[in-house]
């Protein structure tokens, strides 16, 4: 029996859209499932209601939370773009907002994200900078901050805004300086086709570098890049590949660019990445169901990756939940013997390490 040239055409373009539905329904969860264990005592902490996408911890132990990020689902004035603070050396104290001044973000609103943080002056008496990626549509950048306290409160001072054509869709960053940073554009296209990038699996992703007032493109071909951090040398870049449910290792060249060098495939989603500030081991805030997430179920999941000197690499899960606690593990972050557990659209968590 022969077939004509269209029957061929239709019969290779249906293969391929059940191929993508296939993969839409793995990659996104729509079957998963996972078992609820922690690693010691968990409290959820107050105050902090329209997410806790991304968390950033000084040497000091403060950490600063970003929130508001669900305001890119939901167009509702009762959530705004926030940074709360927690400190790890009074755990039994609440978070408290960080009142942001200048840069018209008190007028404007804006949707913070990924933040990095940079340490500067004596050890004793660190002097902080916060970097955090601004979302908002139509001021798009990165937002610099000087912390400091007024009256005992937290305040962040606006110093300036970086922009550039190369960070168009930026997601996340990680510091190598001061005003020098990667950066990861986690998709190409702009809203809605954006929708298209998550259900055709795209990979459109890509990290730029940032120095001098430029933004080079590193990488691209990158399954919504998300997360990014460096090894405690900086010898090595870490990558969140949420879609390709990956973690991708690159090794720095002489000449800037970064080669990979290790593959971490994973049964879930990988969001942010904090770096063990002992070991070098990497927390992972991870999504088993994005699905479950934004039908307000979410699970909750972080996972633990360690290296030998070959790069070979050992998973933990740390903590999971499945009874809604935790809606959309997006970061993890250890100070001492706690860990402070970030999501997408909800509340975040404190958590004693009982184990490891």
């Amino acid at each position: 029996m022969a077939f004509s040239f269209r029957q061929v055409v239709f019969g290779v373009l249906l293969a391929l859209l059940v191929e993508r539905l296939v993969r839409f329904t793995f990659v996104y969860g729509f079957f998963s499932s996972i078992y609820t264990h922690y690693p010691g005592t968990c409290r959820m902490l107050p105050g902090i209601v329209h997410g806790s996408e991304d968390i950033v911890v000084t040497s000091t132990g403060l950490a600063f939370i970003s929130s508001g990020v669900l305001q890119m689902q939901e167009q509702s004035p009762s959530i705004a773009g926030r940074i709360f603070l927690f400190d790890f050396s009074h755990p039994d104290e609440d978070p408290e907002e960080v009142t942001v001044e200048g840069g018209g973000i008190h007028d404007n609103g804006w949707i913070p994200v990924g933040m990095d943080v940079w340490e500067s002056g004596p050890k004793d008496k660190p002097t902080f900078t916060l970097y955090v990626v601004n979302r908002k549509e139509g001021d798009v950048g990165i937002e610099v901050f000087d912390f400091m306290r007024r009256d005992k409160k937290p305040i962040l001072k606006h110093k300036r805004k970086i922009t550039h054509q190369n960070i168009w869709r930026p997601n996340d960053l990680v510091l190598v300086g001061e005003d020098r940073f990667y950066v990861t554009n986690d998709g190409y296209f702009p809203k809605p086709v954006d929708n298209l990038e998550l259900i055709l699996g795209l990979k459109v992703g890509s990290v730029a570098y940032y120095d001098a007032g430029e933004a080079r493109i590193m990488k691209t071909g990158i399954g919504l890049a998300n997360g990014i951090n460096l090894s405690r040398d900086k010898k090595l870049l870490y990558v969140s590949a949420a879609t390709e449910r990956k973690i991708y290792v690159y090794k720095f060249n002489a000449d800037g660019s970064f080669t990979e060098v290790q593959v971490i495939a994973l049964a879930t989603m990988p969001d942010n990445i904090d770096v063990d500030k002992d070991d070098g081991s990497l927390w992972v805030g991870c999504h088993p169901s994005i699905y479950a997430v934004f039908n307000r179920a979410g699970f909750g999941q972080v996972l633990k990756i360690n290296f030998d000197s070959a790069l070979n690499y050992t998973i933990i899960e740390v903590f999971a939940d499945d009874t809604g606690m935790i809606q959309g593990s997006s970061i993890a972050c250890r100070h001492g013997d706690a860990i402070i557990i970030g999501t997408v659209i909800a509340k975040a968590a404190y958590c004693e390490l009982l184990t490891n």
